[in-house]
């Protein structure tokens, strides 16, 4: 009986440690890096999307951000984000109000960007050309607002 009784502890600190490496294995940092801004002025604002129908829909980004902006540039830094696949919509909020500001015709006015630098032709960029794979512990990606 004393002689299964270390044999279980190992066994338990094996699992231990095998599900603590699949944790960190499943989760890294993601850090973008925006650029192209005009100005410092206002707020860079980013929605972070994990599913295409909330992209394209009006659904909730799956984590939504805003930062200050310094020396023309944003970063955002997403700490223990899971792997999967991910777009991104950002823009650039000059007046500070919350929206993407736009004219009378619907044209935005404020600037904005998407992941992979992809562009949309009447609205915005297709999420198969702004997807990207997150499946790294540490990842930098850019965004050049326009």
């Amino acid at each position: 009986m004393k002689s299964i009784i270390p044999i279980i502890l190992v066994l338990l600190l094996i699992q231990f440690v095998n599900a603590q490496e699949l944790q960190s294995e499943k989760t890294g940092n993601l850090t973008v890096v925006i650029t192209g801004l005009e100005n410092d002025n206002g707020m860079v604002l980013l929605g972070l999307y994990n599913s295409r129908e909330n992209y394209e829909g009006r659904g909730k980004a799956y984590r939504g951000e805003k930062d200050s902006i310094e020396n023309k540039q944003a970063v955002f830094i997403f700490d223990e984000l899971p792997f999967g696949e991910y777009a991104i919509k950002v823009y650039h909020d000059e007046n500070s109000n919350g929206k993407l500001d736009k004219n009378f015709l619907g044209i935005p006015t404020e600037d904005y960007g998407f992941s992979n630098n992809a562009s949309g032709t009447f609205g915005p960029a297709d999420y198969d050309d702004a997807k990207f794979l997150f499946n790294k512990n540490k990842m930098t990606i850019g965004i050049t607002i326009n």
